[in-house]
């Protein structure tokens, strides 16, 4: 109750107060800048004494009852994964196929003394898959080993385990989890830290540090809550499979049990490396006979009726003629439950007769059945569909399999999909859509005004380079800049973030790369007059420069946040109702206050382009909190939250990501200052004696060391008056003046001049020009003339600047340190919001990837969002800097709205739009890329895993992967195999109705 009374008294306060300014402030635009800050205010505010004060402290509970209650919330992701899973595969439409077993060979287990534990091993009621979890329960040792061949069900066998041990099991009982063995490396890795390691990543909150230095994942593991059940032994390396059943033995204790699967000739040659599995049985799975298979395909066809009124199926004759021949190719390939699954799919429906598997030429061996029946399956899976779509559906999945298998995993993560693109274009991609974003924020304020009073630049061939640049400096960070490997926003080897050795070498490559750039800038540009931000340069090389210079800095401050360069999925820290209660509060208050700050603009009080531009952010990061607070992609964590989680996380990125990027920032700016100062210096050379002397209408004259050059001619340009009486800024007529107006500043402005007679002015190098007339008052103004040097010829431009080296100096770099200064305050702000609102997604309890997806984006728009406004509010200080010190309200107000597009950019589902983008446009993946996935899942070819897709087996990955020629399916017949009509045994009279496939 005291929550929401305190809700709706900041919702009041703030509502009036945007009234009490709509009002009685005179300067519009102050006004709606000033909302949508006091709403960021309010917002942060609220956030930090909620989360200080936190939900009412849960009662205390003891690490057991910890570890009970997440076994519990893990069994339940397990089963709803694999419970649909198994409705996906149709197990029970209308049953399972039942695999015997049998118990192996004994050299390929333990003595049976060991087995079984001086006692009798129990006798198992019928050697059926559906008996096989009762019968390990009785097994003193609970351990089993599973043989069988390529297809033979084993996969089915250990989901078919995982869900009746589940059935079985008690609350607070062992929680079977199955884990796909391709992945581990023996020998770098114990098997109980991968499975801890597997643990924590597919099941976040299992991450979580129970006790100060164990996982939660391990301590179920070290007490006997979970019963690994390792799918695929023979899918590890075949020289690690002698060590890794000797890690597997070693790290045995009576509270892990474990069943493992492999193919027979793979533990074989474990065996004969290695050692048996201590105390395990071993059991084989036996193929089926043909009676079996005939069975199951004759109970799932549809049945039909023939003349005589005997009923049969469309298979009916098939398995008759195989029966008479069991040694032929399909007889013996019918063995297998994979390929009889297979069959059933491929001809379950109207277009496709299974007679033809009858044809001796097509089919003389058992190989060539399999991959007859692998390449149909995705055709037949697709039947309902036109031939171009399954055609389509299966150059796509082809695609798919081949980027799987180079990269040596079945698992396929839409996160994963830029591997996907050309090299090039994943390391351009990023700055391409950062760009794309943050024009669509610009179109509100119109294309023109955008160009003009936005970027700066006096003509579209500088704008380009600008473009250019920014992209070419965006590319090579995301390639330098940004660590190589997984996100890590919850913690690093110093307390969060990247490695220290990476930001050492990120720093040095900063440092050496922002040296080069300004050093070839310098040379580019004519920095005698001295250096101020968002000067007037010397054509579209500087800007090309100085737009690579500008974007380095995005990901320089995201690298030291963490961001990696592959990014996965993140999500926001949300754990609790009374974090919700607040981040909904705080997307309220920005939304009211965006909406307020970009309705001034649409009233007409006020037509400034910064206005409308932080009132859109405030309200996009506004209804990204809201949406992210009351949507719920996943499930709480297992784990109560903790007050001051949030606001301690931002405190330790926020100290740690400013110390960083502070040294780094004032490092580099200096180095680049003393080579642009440098460069400059080399460059300048001895210049003409111009005193007394006439050029290009130009008087030249020298007295006491002060030198002028004045014209009689008439000069038209722009001044830009910075306000707080400071020395306005000349520009020449064509060049509009960067920011002629901001908020907060109503004093700054652009005034046009015309000036009668103009005088620059040189003590000791340093210049200034003197205006006569150039406003109606026809007072002379004295002005910033670097901007106006192009006006000089270019011999007075030399003898005009002449003075001593540490002069020029002293004018150079302090620019260039205060904007080091800057780029540390910036880059904490990033740092601390990266840290604070980025939690890693449970990618295994996710609905499916779908979601995972949402929240990627959800999260993404508002790290972005809270970063531009953050960093807005950081760069206040200096817009309000006097006389606009150095040019660095220039660098203030082009900074803010960029950084947040950058945060989007390079998340998870940054990287996922550009590949989208780049797939559906070349036509190699459709632009519903992530639908085209889900109908695959529904029909059966993919399967879902969490937050990932993988294939339906192996197999028919391996046969996409290394042939993906189209089977012949509908549409698609073989010229020289005319298609044979489906009939029943005496011709079908009646009954349409198939059993779907």
């Amino acid at each position: 109750m005291r929550r929401r009374l305190g809700l709706s008294a900041c919702a009041a306060a703030l509502a009036a107060l945007t009234g009490v300014l709509r009002f009685s402030w005179d300067d519009a635009a102050t006004e709606g800048v000033l909302v949508s800050a006091i709403g960021t205010l309010v917002s942060v505010a609220a956030l930090v004494a909620d989360v200080l004060r936190g939900d009412a402290d849960p009662a205390p509970r003891s690490a057991e009852e910890d570890r009970r209650r997440a076994a519990d919330a893990l069994a339940e992701a397990v089963r709803e994964q694999w419970a649909a899973e198994a409705r996906l595969r149709r197990l029970r439409d209308p049953e399972p196929i039942e695999v015997g077993w049998a118990p192996a060979d004994r050299r390929l287990a333990d003595h049976p003394e060991n087995v079984g534990r001086g006692g009798r091993l129990p006798a198992p009621r019928a050697w059926r898959v559906e008996d096989l979890a009762a019968w390990f329960a009785g097994l003193p040792g609970r351990r089993l080993v599973v043989l069988g061949g390529p297809g033979a069900g084993k996969s089915v066998l250990a989901m078919r385990f995982v869900l009746a041990r589940l059935a079985a099991r008690r609350p607070g009982g062992p929680v079977p989890v199955l884990f796909p063995l391709a992945g581990w490396d023996p020998r770098h890795t114990g098997l109980r830290d991968w499975l801890a390691d597997r643990l924590a990543a597919d099941y976040r909150p299992l991450g979580a540090v129970l006790d100060g230095s164990r996982t939660l994942a391990r301590s179920l593991l070290d007490t006997g809550l979970v019963l690994p059940v390792l799918d695929g032994f023979d899918e590890l390396a075949r020289p690690a499979y002698g060590d890794a059943v000797r890690r597997i033995n070693a790290e045995l204790d009576d509270d892990l049990p474990l069943l493992l699967t492999s193919r027979r000739a793979a533990w074989s040659a474990a065996v004969a490396d290695g050692d048996v599995l201590t105390a395990a049985e071993v059991v084989e799975l036996l193929p089926l006979d043909l009676a079996q298979a005939s069975a199951h395909l004759e109970r799932t066809a549809r049945p039909l009726r023939t003349a005589d009124g005997a009923p049969g199926t469309v298979w009916t004759p098939v398995l008759r003629e195989l029966a008479r021949h069991p040694g032929s190719a399909p007889a013996r390939a019918l063995t297998t439950p994979l390929m009889v699954t297979l069959a059933r799919a491929v001809y379950g429906d109207t277009s496709r007769d299974p007679s033809e598997l009858l044809d001796g030429e097509r089919f003389a061996s058992v190989g060539a059945v399999e991959e007859h029946l692998l390449g149909a399956f995705v055709p037949a899976a697709f039947a309902d569909a036109d031939p171009g779509t399954a055609a389509d559906a299966v150059r796509r999945l082809t695609l798919l399999a081949r980027a799987l298998h180079r990269r040596d995993t079945g698992r396929l993560a839409w996160w994963e999909l830029e591997s996907l693109l050309p090299r090039a274009l994943r390391v351009f991609g990023p700055g391409l859509l950062s760009m794309a974003v943050l024009s669509a924020l610009l179109v509100p304020v119109t294309v023109t005004r955008a160009v003009h009073r936005l970027t700066g630049v006096e003509d579209v061939l500088s704008l380009v380079a600008a473009l250019v640049g920014q992209t070419l400096g965006f590319a090579f960070g995301v390639a330098r800049l940004l660590p190589d490997g997984p996100d890590r926003p919850d913690g690093g080897p110093a307390g969060g973030g990247p490695d220290p050795r990476f930001l050492v070498r990120q720093g040095l490559t900063a440092v050496g790369v922002t040296g080069v750039l300004w050093a070839a800038f310098a040379y580019a540009d004519d920095l005698r007059f001295g250096f101020r931000f968002g000067s007037v340069t010397d054509g579209w090389l500087p800007d090309l420069l100085g737009g690579g210079l500008f974007s380095l800095l995005f990901t320089l401050f995201f690298g030291t946040a963490g961001l990696s360069r592959r990014p996965v999925p993140l999500g926001l820290p949300w754990s609790g109702a009374g974090e919700r209660a607040t981040a909904r509060l705080c997307g309220a208050v920005l939304l009211l206050g965006g909406a307020g700050a970009a309705g001034t603009v649409l009233l007409g009080r006020t037509g400034d382009p910064w206005t409308v531009l932080v009132g859109v952010t405030a309200a996009g990061a506004g209804t990204a909190l809201l949406v992210s607070a009351t949507r719920r992609a996943g499930r709480e964590g297992a784990l109560p939250a903790r007050p001051g989680r949030v606001v301690r996380r931002f405190a330790a990125g926020l100290v740690r990501g400013t110390a960083v990027t502070l040294l780094t920032g004032v490092t580099a700016c200096t180095v680049a200052g003393l080579a642009a100062t440098g460069v400059t210096l080399l460059k300048s050379g001895a210049a003409p004696d111009l005193a007394g002397r006439h050029l290009d209408g130009w008087r030249f004259t020298e007295r006491d060391g002060v030198r002028t050059a004045a014209t009689a001619r008439p000069l038209r340009g722009t001044l830009l008056l910075p306000g707080a009486g400071a020395r306005p800024i000349a520009y020449p007529w064509g060049a509009e003046p960067p920011d002629c107006t901001v908020p907060l500043v109503p004093e700054r402005r652009c005034v046009a001049f015309r000036s009668r007679e103009t005088e620059f002015e040189s003590r000791g190098g340093a210049v200034t020009v003197r205006l006569a007339g150039p406003s109606a008052g026809g007072r002379a103004t004295v002005a910033y003339a670097a901007d106006l040097r192009s006006v000089l010829p270019s011999d007075a431009r030399a003898w005009l600047t002449q003075g001593p080296a540490t002069a020029f100096a002293a004018r150079c770099l302090p620019p260039f340190v205060a904007a080091g200064v800057l780029v540390g305050l910036v880059g904490g702000c990033v740092c601390g919001v990266y840290r604070a609102l980025s939690v890693p997604s449970d990618t295994m309890r996710a609905t499916g990837p779908g979601s995972s997806l949402r929240t990627d984006r959800t999260a993404s728009f508002t790290r972005g969002g809270v970063v531009a406004l953050l960093v807005a509010c950081v760069c206040v200080p200096v817009v309000l800097l006097p006389g606009d010190w150095g040019g660095l309200v220039h660098v203030g107000t082009q900074l803010w709205l960029p950084m947040g597009t950058t945060a989007v950019a390079l998340s998870a589902w940054g990287r996922f739009a550009v590949a989208r983008v780049w797939l559906g446009a070349t036509g190699r993946l459709p632009w519903r890329l992530m639908a085209f996935l889900e109908d695959a899942h529904r029909r059966g070819v993919l399967r879902r895993s969490g937050a990932y897709f993988e294939f339906r087996h192996l197999r028919l990955q391996s046969h996409l992967a290394h042939d993906g020629t189209p089977a012949s399916g509908p549409g698609t017949t073989p010229a020289d195999t005319p298609p044979l009509p489906r009939e029943a045994p005496a011709g079908p009279v009646g009954e349409s109705g198939d059993r779907p496939a």
